[in-house]
């Protein structure tokens, strides 16, 4: 199959779903903004993000365009939110208040999801988000759709794949730490593995938090060794995780790494660690090659063009953003209005199983009146030869684990 070919029968994919009629002329545009951090310590993330949205963009009008707008092409209005907090609220503020846009989409870090989700909510523009706090969806916001699951989720499937390894492997373990991020990423995946480690059978032998930007982790990887853990649950962003990899290979410390998704799934950690990732599992919200994607050519030829055009799978943050786009799309379709509160009950209303947005995971997206994603649910990766594939849970996984010897 040559790379011309893929990309030409995606396009034609696309284009059967998207614009079955007849084609009409286009009556001008609908403008989309791509809020995420392009600059700072979380500018990585926001480049996953901007690649698949500004993919997913170029797919649409591809298509067709919005099909219920008489062909309306999409323009995307592309914001640094920047990667601190406070300066994330502003850039909200200057957006919604400067550009009329259908929607946001892109963002999926929970420290800068959560301060800006009252700027859209009191401009009645719906925020598709992908980060995992709970709380994004538990607080009365009704413009706020989160494609992804929750970092409850997350705990739950890294204590279920730890049961599973012993069932399964019969490793005997026993013996597990914790070591995460104080923020709201770090405990909303690190609490549920502590409230559900005692009746999975797993022994808390540590549980650390430690700063964001950590610079030096010799004295957690101490810790670490004192509580002589057969399986560690780490919880970090990029530079974190690649630290406490790093000391833990200078202080020979070998326990099994189940992460906590973020940096230990990313492109940057396989780059950067080499094989010193091979064999390392980790939680994620969405990956590139669960079964379901490698089954349907139209959805493979998404991650596969992704990779083509950027040099790299498709990370999480990307394959989830350009479902959002999707999903903004098929609301404006549904509502046949480019109007932000009747895109919003046409997201509350559909039940998507055919299409882009079904990228992800199991191929069935619904949003409960909270804006969450009822049929999102983790899946276990395991690194190996440069990418994560996805080895768990059985109905998701392409691949089958590597035991460690």
């Amino acid at each position: 199959m040559t790379r011309r070919w893929i990309a030409a029968a995606a396009v034609v994919a696309l284009a059967a779903w998207a614009f079955p009629a007849r084609a009409a002329q286009a009556a001008g545009e609908v403008a989309l903004a791509l809020f995420a951090p392009l600059t700072g310590s979380q500018a990585d993330v926001g480049v996953f993000n901007r690649n698949a949205v500004e993919m997913a963009v170029a797919d649409v009008n591809a298509a067709g365009g919005v099909r219920a707008l008489g062909g309306a092409r999409l323009r995307l209005v592309t914001v640094d939110s920047t990667s601190e907090p406070a300066t994330d609220v502003a850039a909200a503020q200057r957006l919604v208040s400067t550009t009329k846009v259908v929607a946001a989409v892109g963002m999926g870090i929970s420290p800068l999801t959560i301060p800006v989700q009252s700027v859209f909510e009191r401009a009645q523009i719906p925020f598709l988000v992908h980060n995992i706090a709970p709380q994004t969806t538990t607080s009365g916001y009704h413009y706020t759709f989160r494609i992804a699951p929750t970092g409850t989720q997350f705990g739950e499937t890294q204590v279920e794949f730890f049961k599973a390894l012993n069932s399964v492997y019969h490793l005997g373990l026993s013996r597990a730490a914790v070591v995460y991020e104080n923020s709201a990423y770090g405990t909303s995946t690190a609490e549920p593995i502590k409230a559900l480690a005692k009746n999975a059978g797993i022994e808390l032998t540590l549980f650390e938090s430690y700063p964001h930007g950590l610079t030096d982790a010799s004295s957690l990887v101490t810790d670490i060794r004192k509580a002589n853990a057969q399986v560690l649950f780490p919880v970090g962003y990029t530079t974190d995780a690649e630290l406490i990899i790093n000391t833990m290979a200078v202080q020979h410390v070998k326990p099994l790494i189940i992460g906590g998704g973020a940096g230990f799934i990313w492109p940057a950690m396989g780059k950067d660690m080499g094989d010193k990732m091979n064999g390392l599992t980790s939680v994620a919200s969405w990956n590139w090659d669960s079964k379901h994607i490698r089954l349907r050519p139209d959805l493979w030829a998404i991650v596969t063009r992704y990779q083509q055009k950027y040099g790299t799978f498709m990370p999480e943050h990307a394959g989830m953003a350009y479902a959002e786009v999707w999903a903004v799309v098929e609301a404006m379709n549904k509502a046949g209005s480019a109007d932000g509160t009747k895109i919003k009950d046409a997201l509350h209303a559909l039940d998507f199983t055919h299409g882009p947005m079904t990228l992800m995971q199991p191929g069935h997206v619904k949003f409960n009146e909270q804006g969450q994603n009822i049929y999102a649910h983790p899946v276990m990766v395991q690194w190996a030869g440069g990418a994560p594939h996805t080895v768990y849970p059985p109905t998701d996984a392409s691949q089958k684990v590597e035991v460690p010897r």
